[in-house]
């Protein structure tokens, strides 16, 4: 299969991935890939999203759609332009700057401690190396008041310039330099002894590798809001602290109900709980036995009276009696008024004599006793005979006897008085009790309620009024109100709640009840507890379910599917390529080195590759325990390299000495990679070493590979100052009219000053390069160079000869002369300072020289 396909099997097994992941990592995702920040406001909503996930519900959220994600190659072309503005940067001279050529390489050259080293730091933090170092103000500055580390940089991309100003306090997000590689003695190191993530991946790695992050951001989220929830428990009271009733709040989770009986609570369990308190109370309970059994004594002997008083009445009987009597007492009243109407006057008036009666009586008695028989009809009827006069009894005596016997011997009078004497001995034995109202009332005071003990003792009050009653009629209707049910209901009611209560109270006292006893009143003041704080309780559950959702969220945020959808792609994208460019490099730089580059476990997204040695017998070995100290630069190059080339843009490459440490084949080798790499892509080059300097500038010329070569040095304002361009390049008398028109621009400075000072010595310095530089180009004829590997005759050893004494003398003059102020100086010495006419004048004739010289070569 091809490695294109291979590519875009990768991306349709990352799409399917990506499809099957969290919302908000779909999201992330997208907004990776259309170049959205994902800030701390971005993560919070990530962390609602997961929260949403985890309730099963699906929250908006943006996704790539399919195809979308490819992985064609864009080419860009980025070279760095400058560095300026540049503030609080190690002891780099504020304001400095350096400018870079846009295409092949450009050196920069400075002796130990003029400020390369600042400039490396400026590109390694701003690039996003893993491995930059803290940028500190000059701390040698007596100034108080240090500004804030900055630079603003300046880029080419497709050839759009772009510039931004930085704040290098901390590490940007992003930087217009986050694009270059860089390369230092720190990095080379971890190359050799570390496991190393690629520079540049694919942006599905770019998006692995930024996800595990971001996932780790929205978990610490999480936790702070899990942590801001305080209220995770219920604080029972001492007293209940151990309740088996309250078992469940100890044990609260998301899920708990709380029991449908603690959410209610009444009077009557109010009541319940203080009377288990007073029962809890054995001295109480002795107290109110006694008081229950002495209310139950009170009220005994008025039960017992009242149901004997329920015994004597039967309103059946009462009512058959009642009716027996009115009906007697009627047919009585029906013969009195008979006897009123038909009995003479003498009848009338003899009514009430007894002797009368008796004479009645006794005549009645003897007629139905002896002359019945023989007469036939009974005494007074028609046809009777008085017993007296022998007179037959007709019409007008008939009707006066008749009325007389019926009144005296009928039976209305005897009936009328055994109804009364029934109906009398029905209400006395009903209203003959042996308590009175007073007395019910005085026993029972305190044990009955006002409105009990006022229906019982109504019926003493009904009773002893009905004693004083003479009318029947008045009698039997109000002895039918009397409430003797309800009464001896009240009684009785209230006797067996007494005996209840005396059976409570003894139970009491017994060391089982009590067990029962407390455990129910703890049950009660459990159930009051928990319904007085239901809403803290369910305030907790809220917690606890808020908790839950938020531990729910774990499974989104699991950091190993990233790994290992890393790890799937990586085989597919990256480790074989990238070991192939390695062992490309290495064959290159050092082929005789036998190491080779392991992929190292993955973590967090990243796949990270190490540097071991390839041994025959399969054992490790550390390469930092094996190698020198140049094979492990060399092999650190060729690593560094395999990452850089592995981009797919053409972005600066910068390098910090790479041949440091390297002996001359090595250095040769580098030097060639370099200016390889330098054919496409932008390379910046810092260096303290000539020999790379002039290795370089010949590469480039031979490759045609553009060249720009800077000196920096340090001065009294500080480091990193720009200095003469290609000092070691060049023809000699080119650079002694620079240094000419150099001399022009100082005659305008102030020749007390401190900067003109500094400008006349790095002239002298600089004359006297061309000095040292002319014993190999003009005197030798270029023959033999400093720096350089080969010597070139060229039919050039034949004008040796033609070299005079003079030419030899002027050299060294100007030598003698230049290296004076070049070398340090005894302490007591008068500082030396040459004027402008003085070594311009030095100059020229030097230049003179050179023409001269070169007329008697032959050369122009």
């Amino acid at each position: 299969m091809s490695s294109v396909e291979t590519t875009s099997e990768a991306y349709v097994q990352f799409e399917n991935w990506l499809n099957e992941q969290p919302f908000w990592l779909q999201d992330a995702t997208w907004r990776m890939y259309n170049g959205k920040k994902i800030d701390d406001e971005q993560i919070k909503i990530y962390t609602e999203m997961c929260i949403v996930q985890a309730k099963g519900k699906n929250p908006a959220y943006n996704h790539l759609a399919s195809g979308e994600l490819t992985c064609s190659k864009r080419d860009r072309k980025i070279s760095v332009l400058s560095l300026s503005e540049i503030r609080g940067v190690n002891a780099l001279a504020d304001n400095v700057s350096l400018e870079f050529g846009e295409q092949g390489i450009t050196a920069i050259y400075g002796l130990n401690g003029a400020g390369k080293s600042g400039f490396m730091r400026i590109f390694k933090q701003l690039s996003g190396c893993p491995y930059e170092e803290p940028i500190q103000p000059n701390v040698f500055n007596k100034v108080g008041t240090v500004a804030p580390s900055s630079c603003k940089v300046m880029v080419s991309q497709e050839g759009e310039h772009k510039e931004k100003v930085y704040c290098l306090k901390s590490r940007p997000e992003a930087s217009l330099l986050s694009v270059c590689d860089v390369f230092d003695t720190r990095i080379s190191n971890a190359y050799i002894i570390a496991t190393n993530n690629v520079s540049y991946q694919p942006f599905v790695f770019t998006v692995l590798a930024e996800l595990a992050p971001i996932a780790d951001k929205i978990s610490r989220r999480i936790a702070t809001l899990k942590d801001a929830v305080f209220e995770r428990s219920v604080q029972l009271p001492n007293d209940l602290a151990l309740s088996a009733y309250l078992e469940w709040v100890v044990n609260i989770s998301k899920d708990t109900e709380i029991p449908t009986e603690y959410l209610k609570w009444d009077a009557q369990q109010e009541k319940e709980i203080s009377e288990l308190l007073v029962l809890l109370d054995g001295e109480k309970v002795k107290q109110q036995l006694i008081v229950a059994e002495t209310a139950k004594n009170a009220l005994t002997p008025v039960f017992y009276d009242l149901q004997a008083a329920i015994a004597s009445y039967n309103k059946d009987t009462f009512d058959a009696a009642y009716q027996n009597l009115s009906a007697a007492k009627k047919r009585f009243e029906t013969a009195q008024l008979l006897f009123t109407e038909s009995a003479d006057e003498q009848d009338k008036i003899s009514i009430d004599s007894d002797d009368w009666k008796a004479l009645w009586d006794s005549a009645k008695k003897y007629y139905e006793t002896i002359l019945l028989t023989e007469n036939g009809a009974h005494f007074g009827e028609k046809g009777s005979i008085c017993p007296l006069c022998h007179q037959t009894i007709t019409d007008e005596v008939h009707k006066r006897v008749s009325s007389v016997n019926q009144y005296i011997n009928g039976s209305c009078s005897s009936e009328y008085q055994m109804a009364q004497e029934v109906f009398k001995r029905l209400w006395l034995a009903l209203t003959k009790r042996h308590l009175t109202a007073v007395a019910v009332k005085t026993s029972l005071v305190g044990i009955l309620p006002e409105d009990d003990l006022s229906s019982v003792t109504s019926v003493y009050d009904a009773i002893e009024t009905i004693s004083m009653i003479n009318d029947e009629v008045q009698r039997y209707m109000a002895i039918g109100k009397i409430p003797l049910t309800q009464a001896i209901e009240i009684v009785d009611a209230k006797i067996k709640n007494l005996e209840t209560e005396i059976k409570t109270l003894n139970d009491a006292l017994k060391d089982d009840e009590k067990s029962k006893l407390q455990s129910r009143l703890e049950q009660l003041k459990s159930q009051k507890w928990v319904f007085d704080n239901q809403d803290t309780i369910r305030r907790v559950i809220g917690n606890l379910f808020r908790i839950a959702e938020l531990e729910n969220t774990r499974q989104y945020l699991t950091t190993n599917k990233i790994t290992m959808q890393s790890n799937k792609l990586a085989d597919s994208l990256i480790t074989q390529a990238y070991i192939e460019r390695f062992t490309k490099e290495l064959a290159l730089l050092a082929p005789r080195i036998k190491v080779k580059l392991e992929k190292a476990p993955s973590q967090k997204g990243n796949s990270p590759y190490k540097v071991t040695i390839d041994t025959d017998n399969g054992k490790k070995y550390k390469p930092e325990d094996i190698l020198s100290e140049g094979e492990q630069r060399i092999v650190a190059l060729a690593a560094f390299f395999a990452d850089a080339t592995g981009r797919e843009d053409a972005t600066p490459i910068i390098i910090d000495d790479p041949i440091s440490s390297l002996d001359l084949n090595f250095e040769e080798s580098a030097t060639k990679r370099i200016v390889e790499i330098a054919k496409t892509r932008q390379v910046i080059v810092f260096t303290h070493r000539i020999s790379l300097l002039v290795g370089i500038g010949e590469a480039c010329e031979a490759n045609g590979v553009p060249i720009k070569e800077t000196h920096i040095r340090s001065a009294v304002k500080g480091k990193g100052i720009p200095d003469f361009a290609d000092t070691y390049h060049g023809k000699v008398k080119s650079q002694l009219g620079g240094l000419k028109d150099k001399l022009i621009q100082v005659k305008k400075k102030d020749v007390d000053s401190e900067d003109y000072r500094d400008c006349i010595g790095r002239i002298c310095q600089q004359f006297r390069i061309c000095v040292e530089r002319s014993v190999e180009d003009v005197l030798l004829l270029g023959i033999v160079r400093r720096f350089h590997k080969n010597i070139r005759t060229n039919n050039m050893v034949t004008k040796l000869p033609a070299i005079e004494e003079k030419d030899c003398k002027i050299v060294d003059e100007m030598m003698t002369k230049y290296s004076f102020i070049e070398h340090s100086q005894p302490s007591d010495a008068l500082p030396l300072q040459y004027t402008v006419d003085e070594i311009e004048k030095d100059i020229s004739a030097f230049i003179d020289w050179i023409i001269e010289y070169n007329k008697r070569q032959g050369n122009n």
